[in-house]
């Protein structure tokens, strides 16, 4: 059985978001400190929240432990309570090593001194002697690729270089834990895939990975089970396919939750735009988009847009027109049905209208429809769905293999002329 190497229990921070506060509750901590209290209540005064609430995890050698979340969900509060920057309010953090490595965006080197003198320093103060340094600066200078600018100062360096010669320098040690936060996404891909590799080997070896990033692929490459957070709280753990598809889905929860709130705000702001004395007596009550062979949708497929509507004007011509969204945000299109002098007629009482798209020209997604009955005559809005109240969403199912969804994708494009010059 493998040795745990991190143990992390019912950890919590909380903080204040009144400076005043947070100076008073800071000065009673301290008190209660000296008065030797064993640990944080578990409450909340005036003005706190939770930032972490009750975490636990594990670390065993020989794994790779990913940790993702959206922006504010509790990541970087958990790495500075790991790494000893906090002090939690509950819970606590067991090492089972003292041999821990943290890499992180900023790299960590100085801007003054140059890149070998860097390398120098970076190692001695993790114990490597200077014969050690030595003997293989040779090969951490040829393993970031920096040669001929190893000798100026690193803050000359772009910071793809400063990454390059900083993951140079961390492939001489050999801690039992890394701790790697938002740092694998600089310099070039080749460089990418070349300390991966060395990470894998790394880790074959018995090493331990700590990996916090929103590089989705890294995350499905490299680790063994990811931990999503959300809201200071462990929203869910498993292998990475399954948490990134379930951290998918929360993200597009949360950004139709915020778009809705949005719209809701805006219509109040514009209850007087739409204006007319016939709006409202067509009331559209249900749309579909669906796939002509009953099947799900797909690029390219023949879909078919009915629409059920209830009017209280009897032999009326309108036209009927569609606006696609997507993410119910920006525009992609409009359709109206009928051009020229032909139109639709509308009776009183329930009305159904369909029309067909061949060949429909979207990508795998999620889209959404506003829909809207107009005046024929005068172009005055009857009725409209989609700004007051909810779009109507349809979504485009992608194919399991990416060449045959690529493949049927491209069957549906459409040209734009464009005129050079």
């Amino acid at each position: 059985m493998a040795k745990i190497l991190l143990e992390v229990n019912h950890l919590s921070k909380r903080f204040c978001s009144d400076p005043k506060l947070a100076l008073r509750y800071t000065i009673q901590d301290i008190f209660w400190e000296f008065r030797r209290r064993a640990e944080g209540e578990n409450y909340l005064r005036q003005g706190e929240f939770w930032s972490l609430y009750d975490v636990n995890l594990q670390l065993k050698a020989g794994e790779v432990l990913g940790l993702v979340g959206h922006n504010g969900a509790g990541k970087s509060t958990l790495i500075n309570l790991i790494t000893g920057i906090l002090r939690p309010t509950l819970g606590e953090v067991r090492w089972n090593t003292n041999q821990v490595v943290m890499i992180d965006n900023q790299s960590g080197l100085n801007a003054v001194q140059t890149g070998r003198e860097n390398i120098y320093n970076k190692l001695s103060m993790y114990g490597v002697n200077e014969q050690q340094i030595k003997k293989n600066i040779h090969n951490i200078i040829d393993y970031s690729g920096i040669e001929s600018f190893i000798d100026a100062p690193v803050g000359t360096y772009s910071t793809g270089m400063r990454l390059r010669l900083a993951f140079s320098i961390y492939t001489q040690l050999h801690p039992d834990i890394f701790i790697i936060d938002e740092a694998l996404g600089g310099g070039d891909i080749r460089f990418q895939q070349k300390f991966q590799i060395y990470l894998r080997d790394y880790v074959e070896k018995g090493g331990a990975i700590l990996l916090v990033s929103h590089q989705i692929p890294q995350i499905k490459s490299l680790c063994h089970r990811v931990i999503l957070l959300n809201q200071g709280q462990v929203y869910d753990t498993g292998e990475p396919d399954t948490i990134i598809h379930t951290y998918n889905e929360l993200i597009e929860q949360s950004y139709s939750q915020s778009i809705d709130n949005n719209l809701s705000q805006q219509a109040n702001k514009d209850e007087d735009l739409i204006t007319g004395e016939k709006f409202g007596t067509v009331k559209i009550e249900q749309v579909e988009v669906v796939a002509t062979d009953g099947k799900e949708i797909f690029p390219g497929s023949q879909v078919q847009i009915q629409l059920t509507c209830h009017s209280q004007l009897d032999k009326y011509p309108i036209l009927i027109g569609f606006a696609l969204r997507k993410d119910e945000l920006f525009l992609m299109a409009n359709m109206t049905g009928i051009y020229g002098d032909q139109h639709y007629q509308i009776k009183a009482g329930q009305n159904e209208f369909r029309c067909t798209i061949n060949q429909l020209p979207l990508l795998p997604g999620k889209y959404q429809l506003e829909v809207y009955v107009v005046d024929y005559d005068t172009h005055d809005i009857l009725g409209r769905k989609g700004i007051r109240d909810q779009l109507y969403s349809f979504e485009v199912k992608g194919l399991a293999d990416p060449s045959l969804n690529f493949s049927r994708s491209s069957k549906c494009l459409f040209h734009i002329p464009v005129q050079w010059e």
